[in-house]
């Protein structure tokens, strides 16, 4: 899944969090609960960073290694990050963040689980579970960076359709969501 679909998950993620919970927070720490949901949603997948440091470069090959393979990827470690905070925190509001560190990045491996594939059973062992086959290739011969990139997305329209569409529509509903929510009536008067 890409960035956008990864961030509006871990958004709902917090909107379902603090509408089926009880909770006595502000509408500023309502948003930035939110926001903190929005960012551990795309979390995991800030290993790609890592991806093209190492690589030296912005594109990737089917040849190299998937950054599904690193710990980042493991659910075990944002499960067991989330609890710590949680359980340690006195404050309602960072316990809430811990809970919103496992539950947004849970949204991403769940979201992940569906085409690509995550480590669930790490660190017992390091295999990739998926719902549907893995066994999707993208040969781009474009070295460019946007050229590379607008053929990653067509190709990912296509030969990954499933996610692409859930993708679609969990940010359509997020989008209705945040529009619709006291929370952007506070940020669009603010800017």
């Amino acid at each position: 899944m890409l960035p956008p679909g990864h961030i509006a998950a871990g958004f709902l993620t917090a909107q379902a969090l603090l509408a089926f919970t009880d909770h006595s927070f502000s509408s500023v720490q309502m948003a930035q609960l939110s926001f903190i949901g929005a960012f551990f949603g795309f979390a995991p997948d800030l290993d790609c960073f890592y991806s093209f440091f190492r690589l030296k470069r912005f594109t990737i090959t089917d040849d190299d290694p998937s950054h599904r393979k690193y710990y980042s990827h493991a659910p075990m470690l944002w499960l067991i990050t989330g609890l710590v905070i949680w359980f340690f925190a006195s404050d309602p509001f960072l316990k809430y963040t811990g809970l919103l560190v496992w539950l947004g990045s849970w949204s991403h491996f769940l979201l992940d689980t569906i085409q690509h594939g995550v480590m669930w059973a790490w660190p017992f062992t390091s295999n990739i579970f998926a719902i549907k086959d893995r066994g999707m290739k993208f040969h781009i011969a474009e070295t460019k960076f946007f050229p590379f990139w607008f053929q990653f997305v067509k190709l990912y329209m296509t030969k990954a359709a499933l996610s692409f569409y859930i993708e679609i529509a969990i940010i359509l509903v997020a989008l209705f969501i945040a529009y619709s929510s006291p929370v952007f009536t506070l940020l669009s008067n603010k800017f």
